[in-house]
């Protein structure tokens, strides 16, 4: 989930508008709109002041994720190569024979 989603779900649950939790938080109503949009990213900080101004607390948790040896393998491939070895190797998988 994005940070965008995040902070209007919390503003929703909570039965606030934008302009009652840029209140809360001591921001112009637009700032929030463009929280919400994802026209601008958040600070971690400014996400969790937003959350928490609704009444909630954000909860992170760094969990192990599966093992993907295929793509971890193709990343390692991928990291090594320049970025136009990258594009010539997405453009051959699209267009074979190219």
């Amino acid at each position: 989930m994005r940070a965008a989603q995040i902070i209007r779900e919390a503003r929703l649950k909570a039965g606030l508008t934008q302009t009652e939790l840029a209140s809360r938080l001591g921001r112009e109503r637009a700032q929030v709109a463009r929280w919400e949009t994802g026209g601008q990213e958040p600070s971690f900080a400014n996400l969790t002041a937003a959350v928490e101004a609704c009444g909630y607390t954000l909860d992170v948790a760094i969990v192990e994720r599966a093992p993907t040896p295929d793509l971890d393998a193709a990343l390692e491939t991928s990291v090594q190569q320049a970025p136009q070895q990258r594009v010539q190797a997405l453009l051959e998988k699209l267009e074979p024979g190219r």
